[in-house]
């Protein structure tokens, strides 16, 4: 099976490129693989501690990233186009995801994938990496850089956040020249972080599917960070896809979460909006305590079971495990 991880900050714990391969984190290498064929999105962040100067930070995680793939181009592949994405996948597959709904003829297929590489892409978790600068972007993007997460805890110049103090009322007018370029370029906007009203001005200017790509349910768990019924409606409207967020406090009110949690956050956006848009957004090293019956990425194999215990198709488990964020990726490059 596929695996595909919408967003994970490991680039932010690591303290050499190689600790990427193998270490004690939520996240590496080595586990992921055990999972099968896998595509991880790495998120570059910046933290509390790093906010007199968060695009410098973010930018050396990005340059880790490029690093890794340099140093170790049989072990790290980073995607920068729909050419190379398509690539990893059999032409008859490709088909399917085209121009079917049907994903049980590809459910078992891993295409042109090698078993011992990672195949990622790069993310930013904030647009103050753009330093109020459209060329700036334009440049981030010819490094790699493929998904804006256009916001994190703090307001920037581009929109509020559902933490911030709201000062733009949702999207600046250089956030909206930010949108538009993203889309031309062939960028993922990502919405998760981003204030109820910016979020909503995102949806009314986009033409292409974006994602909340580590959001849950504000009706299962009603903490701010996640999603109304409403919100998800528009992403999935737009043909964008959900990332279940595996932070405990974003599962269960009180933080007491486990691996189950996590299954009926899946199956309330399913329900809700539909199987093809809901997947996985891990936030692997975004936060220090995972739910309590769960150590890390070697983990996912277990939400496969779970789900095909509840009777979910192969077809279904293979689309929320990866190949909804795959087509969501080919639809935006």
């Amino acid at each position: 099976m596929l695996f595909f991880d919408a967003h994970c900050d490991i680039l932010s714990a690591i303290r050499t490129p190689e600790e990427l391969f193998d270490n004690q984190h939520h996240w590496d290498a080595q586990r992921a693989l055990r999972n099968g064929p896998f595509i991880q999105v790495f998120s570059s962040f910046a933290g509390d501690k790093f906010r007199d100067n968060p695009k410098a930070h973010m930018e050396a995680q990005l340059k880790k990233g490029l690093i890794l793939e340099q140093t170790y181009p049989e072990r790290i592949k980073l995607i920068r186009n729909r050419e190379e994405l398509d690539s990893l996948i059999e032409p008859h597959c490709a088909e399917v995801l085209r121009n079917s709904e049907n994903w049980e003829e590809v459910s078992s297929k891993s295409g042109g994938f090698s078993f011992n590489t990672v195949y990622g892409f790069l993310e930013a978790e904030g647009a103050e990496i753009l330093g109020g600068s459209i060329s700036e972007m334009e440049r981030l993007y010819q490094l790699g850089l493929r998904v804006l997460t256009i916001v994190w805890n703090y307001d920037n110049e581009v929109c509020d956040s559902v933490a911030g103090q709201h000062i733009h009322d949702g999207l600046s007018e250089f956030g909206r020249l930010v949108i538009a370029r993203a889309q031309q370029l062939g960028m993922l906007i990502d919405v998760s972080h981003s204030s109820d009203k910016a979020l909503e001005d995102v949806v009314e200017l986009v033409k292409k599917p974006i994602t909340a790509s580590h959001s849950n349910s504000r009706v299962l768990c009603p903490h701010r960070r996640n999603l109304t019924d409403d919100q998800m409606r528009l992403i999935a409207r737009s043909g964008g896809v959900i990332g279940i967020n595996f932070f405990p406090f974003f599962l269960e009110k009180a933080g007491n979460a486990e691996l189950m949690d996590i299954i009926r956050h899946i199956e309330y956006v399913a329900a809700l909006v539909g199987v093809q848009s809901v997947g996985i957004g891990s936030d692997f090293d975004g936060f220090n305590n995972l739910p309590r019956d769960m150590t890390g990425v070697e983990d996912l194999s277990r939400i496969v079971e779970a789900l095909l215990k509840l009777n979910y198709s192969e077809g279904d488990v293979q689309s929320i495990m990866g190949l909804n964020f795959i087509r969501l990726m080919k639809a935006v490059l």
